[in-house]
């Protein structure tokens, strides 16, 4: 039964078998009375909506409109299952030819997104000008380096053996490492920057001061800068001395050198004091990669042409350069040079042993959903990981070991994550990075909220409920998601899911947070506008993708108060008074002398108008928009016309470019707004039932498909047990929306994956709660809307 709204009149069916005091008629039967039923409750849910929290219906069919995807379930296949990550298998044969380097490419899922939309801003610098979603990731793993774990060091062939081997040393903050050096003797010389022993300088006390660092020296550092290309050496296979750096560092058991054995006192040297240790200098690789290596020899590697690799620019851990689509339009990417290491079991040993993750039973199934599962988290935590020379800079005081910190990241841990996001899930995700891209980002550049955050916190949010992610219903799921956002800005807390006590936001100069909360603030007081100013950016990069929403017309539809132009002409004035004279001549010339008059200043008047009307185009959202407590009996027609319109494109769409089962939902959507529209007035009536037996035979051309295809149709989804934590309240402008009372949802409808990648454990659901399937020769009438 799945998406399809059918009904069935007397099927024929032969002579039942009983099982259990139940035969197949009265199956079939439960089984409609149930679609049935579960369709009349959906409908008065919505209209509930539309008349009680009118903002929170607009956003759900908004988002809704928006597509991402052709065909996720399919896509998702394609990226992780058949063919693979292609543009990292060709990367890395040309950089294993060059370069003694490889690299890693987590955000194959992104790069699918930014093939289908671009973002082009309507307003504001970069005005019509075509850009990505997000800039593509490129970690570039140097593969002279090897990082060992513990005291084991591997023993290798004079063939095989890396050039360099290192092993890993704690840092007194999360998330950080140092990387130490086993066998010095193959540095000719290593400068000898300093004999302090590893403690960081406290900071000021007086706050003015603190805060005035903090802004200058962090935002200074993540201000990207044009590189300093220097010539490449000789020799590409070493690395040069200033990657390298000694510390010395105090003994733990001088204490006991103090005397020798006969209680005399010893003479001691430097050597019994200290160990004179060698560190691969964060700083000092990042340099060599940036100045040297990327524009040398890497850029090209990587795909760079020479003029995009001169205007590159950098920040600590990162290079910022573009690549061009085929219509040369700039496709921006970060480029992260790193180091491979062993999964950090020290750091990380609570993302294995999390005690407080979330288990959500479903009530009425017994299925209980937990993400990850451990078979998840057993193989994230088998993979490797790497180290970003980034360095940790504190907000107050300095760090002097920042130069040979190096920051832990987990890029093929992010990939396998976001393969087993919920196509809901996933599209929260691209909605945030949305409103990052239109409000936050071209204020803030690389400071304060950046889209590893966003990644990070939708990491949370699936870990905390995977399982109410409802498609229909998927606004007020995401206002739940940017609520929590916002806490945990205002909190100035945001753990890593990986090393969970290395809090992200730590080093961020707060002001760069409180910018980005009061931005997520003002999206929950009115998150119709602030969406619909944000979607109106996203176009399709192709005519042969979905039927976009027209959001300006929408706009017009949904704003009660029309914009009165006050240039507008008062066209009284152009009927200037006309004089009489007696000379013929004099009258004529004054005649004409009226007529030009009236010429210029309707010119006059025209020019201001299209000024103001091209003003109001780059801004033309009022983001005070106050709505309406109930829309009038008009309005609601219009809007719900506007919806059902889109939903039956989307849905035509979907049958040659997408799946079945999204086919039949956005029937099942155009279908359920048409029977409000029908039940509105009896003025209505006749064009919704048009619309109805529109949409009765593209359900039926879409079932007939389905039948071709041998596609069993799923059954028709039941609703969510388990409920959104939905403690808070959001004040709207005028009107109080209670999310609690607005967080009736329904199960979402999706390709099970495998069972290892499966995100519940399996439980035997009651007996009492099974319903037999059934039989597919059974004969059924066909089925509609109507």
């Amino acid at each position: 039964m799945g998406l399809s709204c059918t009904k069935i009149e007397n099927p024929e069916v032969g002579r039942g078998v009983t099982i259990g005091g139940t035969n197949e008629n009265e199956e079939v039967d439960i089984i409609v009375d149930t679609e049935v039923k579960y369709h009349a409750e959906t409908i008065e849910e919505i209209k509930k909506d539309l008349k009680f929290s009118p903002q929170i219906f607009l956003l759900n069919n908004m988002l809704m409109s928006v597509q991402f995807f052709e065909n996720y379930t399919k896509e998702m296949l394609q990226l992780f299952h058949a063919n693979g990550n292609r543009m990292e298998k060709e990367l890395n044969r040309t950089l294993f030819q060059n370069e003694v380097m490889e690299c890693t490419c987590p955000d194959v899922i992104f790069d699918r997104v930014n093939k289908n939309i671009r973002y082009r801003p309507l307003h504001g610098p970069k005005k019509h000008s075509f850009g990505l979603l997000t800039a593509r990731r490129i970690f570039v793993i140097n593969d002279k380096i090897e990082v060992v774990k513990g005291e084991d060091i591997p023993q290798y062939t004079s063939i095989d053996k890396p050039f360099y081997q290192f092993k890993i040393e704690k840092s007194s903050r999360r998330g950080f490492i140092r990387l130490r050096y086993i066998d010095a003797s193959k540095v000719s010389k290593v400068p000898d920057d300093t004999d302090v022993t590893y403690e960081p300088i406290p900071g000021t006390s007086n706050s003015s001061d603190s805060d005035m660092y903090e802004y200058r020296t962090i935002t200074d550092l993540r201000t990207p800068k044009r590189i300093q290309i220097e010539r490449l050496p000789e020799r590409r296979d070493t690395l040069p001395n200033t990657c390298f750096t000694t510390r010395k560092i105090r003994k733990a058991d001088t204490d006991l050198l103090e005397t020798n054995e006969n209680g005399e006192n010893m003479v001691l040297k430097e050597e019994d004091l200290v160990d004179t240790v060698t560190y691969i200098d964060a700083e000092g690789f990042m340099n060599h990669f940036k100045n040297v290596l990327f524009p040398n020899s890497v850029g090209r590697a990587l795909g760079f042409d020479a003029t995009e690799i001169s205007l590159t620019d950098s920040i600590p851990g990162k290079v910022f350069c573009n690549l061009s689509d085929e219509e040369d339009n700039p496709l921006p990417c970060e480029v992260i040079p790193c180091v491979k290491i062993p999964w950090p079991a020290e750091q990380a040993f609570e993302f294995k042993l999390r005690e407080d993750r979330p288990t959500i039973t479903d009530l009425r199934t017994g299925i209980r959903f937990k993400w990850p599962t451990d078979d998840m988290i057993k193989e994230i935590t088998s993979m490797n990981c790497v180290a970003v020379p980034k360095g940790y800079w504190m907000k107050k005081g300095e760090n002097p070991d920042a130069s040979i910190e190096w920051e832990i990241a987990f890029p093929k841990a992010e990939r396998f994550l976001e393969a087993r996001m919920s196509s809901e899930q996933m599209r929260c995700f691209l909605f945030l990075l949305v409103l990052h891209k239109t409000y936050i980002e071209p204020y803030t550049k690389h400071n304060g909220l950046l889209v590893e955050h966003i990644r990070c916190h939708m990491y949370w949010e699936c870990e905390a409920n995977y399982r109410d992610w409802p498609q229909h219903r998927l606004g007020l799921r995401l206002l739940k998601v940017i609520s929590n956002l916002a806490d945990r800005l205002a909190q100035n807390d945001m753990p890593d899911f990986f090393i969970r006590n290395n809090n992200l936001f730590r080093n961020i100069p707060n002001m760069y947070l409180q910018f980005a909360q009061k931005v997520l603030h003002d999206v929950l007081q009115a998150p119709t506008m602030y969406f619909l100013r944000a979607l109106r950016n996203i176009q399709y990069a192709s005519g042969d993708f979905y039927t976009p929403l027209d959001f300006k017309d929408l706009y017009k539809t949904i704003d009660p108060v029309p914009h009165i132009n006050i240039f507008r002409p008062n066209l009284a004035i152009l009927n200037m008074r006309q004089k009489k004279y007696q000379d013929t001549e004099t009258q004529l010339r004054h005649l004409r002398e009226l007529e030009n008059r009236r010429k210029w200043t309707e010119r006059k008047m025209n020019l201001i108008m299209k000024e103001n009307e091209r003003r109001e185009s780059v801004d033309s959202i009022n983001l005070d928009w106050v709505c309406e407590k109930e829309f009038d009996i008009h309005k609601r027609r219009n809007i719900l016309t506007q919806f059902v319109d889109i939903f039956i494109e989307i849905a035509k769409d979907s049958a040659k470019i997408g799946s079945q089962t999204q086919t039949r939902f956005f029937l099942k959507q155009a279908y359920y707004l048409t029977r409000i529209i029908e039940n509105t007035s009896a003025e209505f009536i006749s064009d919704a039932r048009d619309t109805l037996e529109l949409i009765a035979s593209l359900e039926k051309d879409c079932n007939k498909r389905i039948a071709t295809d041998d596609n069993v149709p799923p059954m028709t989804p039941a609703r969510n047990s388990v409920q959104i934590d939905s403690s808070i309240s959001h004040q709207l402008r005028n009107n109080t929306i209670n999310l609690n009372n607005l967080n009736m949802s329904y199960n979402m409808t999706g390709t099970p994956l495998k069972e290892s990648q499966s995100f519940h454990m399996k439980k035997k659901p009651p007996h009492i709660n099974r319903v037999k399937s059934v039989d597919p020769s059974t004969t059924r009438k066909s089925v509609s809307f109507v």
